[in-house]
């Protein structure tokens, strides 16, 4: 399953507060897509390690699958696209360092 379309059937498919054991018994099995094609990890394997837990709503659920998946379902790592902190500068050009 895509991870996006993921909050839309945990919506539907439990009665909320759940626990992380009824999680697992009813959706356990079910993979997650990783960006990439090959990789998948089960909603058991995201949750398990986290140990039991009371999740009020599927947004909380959510949120938590969301926060533990692997690193593969992460971009580019450390990736910033606003270019070097502007401080680096500073320290090498003192005397021309601006404020905006």
């Amino acid at each position: 399953m895509d991870i996006r379309a993921l909050h839309s059937h945990l919506e539907t498919a439990f009665e909320y507060p759940v626990t992380t054991e009824r999680v697992l018994e009813r959706a356990g099995d079910i993979e997650v897509a990783a960006p990439s094609v090959d990789d998948a990890e089960t909603v058991e394997t995201i949750l398990a390690p986290l140990g039991s837990e009371t999740y009020e709503s599927a947004t909380d659920l959510y949120n938590t699958i969301l926060g533990s998946v692997s690193d593969d379902y992460i971009g580019r790592k450390f990736y910033d696209d606003r270019g070097a902190d502007p401080a680096d500068s500073w320290s090498i050009l003192p005397d021309q360092a601006r404020s905006f």
